[in-house]
């Protein structure tokens, strides 16, 4: 289940509501702190922004997971505007092909999340597998959104 309260609304989905509505999908990875690479792995979800304006709008979210991390998210980072590195090297890049968009993610490489990650979690997706993002944006156990 996922809440996601905003200023107009609350709204609750669950993972099969979630699944029937448009999908996002795309490629992405994620670079840690000391600097291991998970390389681009395909994921689809629903666009964070969509589900922003169905409960009205905002600047911001706050995504929550399950155990109580929490990490907020302006609406450019939302829309893509993060710090990519190259998949292989690691070292940060300034264009890749297409969008980078923000998803609450429901699929990887076409199968449910594994359970340490999810049913859901927040992902960065574009078309291309030609980058990766930091990690530390990557909230798994998505279980609320905060917009603002």
């Amino acid at each position: 289940m996922l809440t996601v309260v905003g200023p107009s609304a609350t709204r609750e989905f669950s993972l099969a509501e979630l699944q029937a509505m448009t999908a996002t999908s795309g490629w992405g990875g994620w670079k840690n702190q000391v600097g291991n690479i998970t390389a681009p792995m395909s994921w689809r979800g629903v666009s964070i922004a969509s589900l922003m304006e169905l409960v009205g709008g905002g600047s911001s979210v706050i995504v929550r997971a399950s155990d109580g991390y929490e990490q907020q998210f302006s609406a450019a980072e939302i829309h893509g505007g993060v710090v990519t590195y190259h998949p292989v090297t690691g070292q940060t890049i300034t264009s890749i092909s297409g969008n980078l968009r923000a998803i609450i993610a429901y699929s990887l490489n076409g199968q449910g999340l594994p359970s340490d990650q999810g049913p859901l979690r927040l992902a960065f997706v574009s078309p291309q597998n030609e980058q990766v993002t930091d990690g530390s944006n990557w909230v798994k156990l998505v279980n609320r959104l905060t917009v603002r």
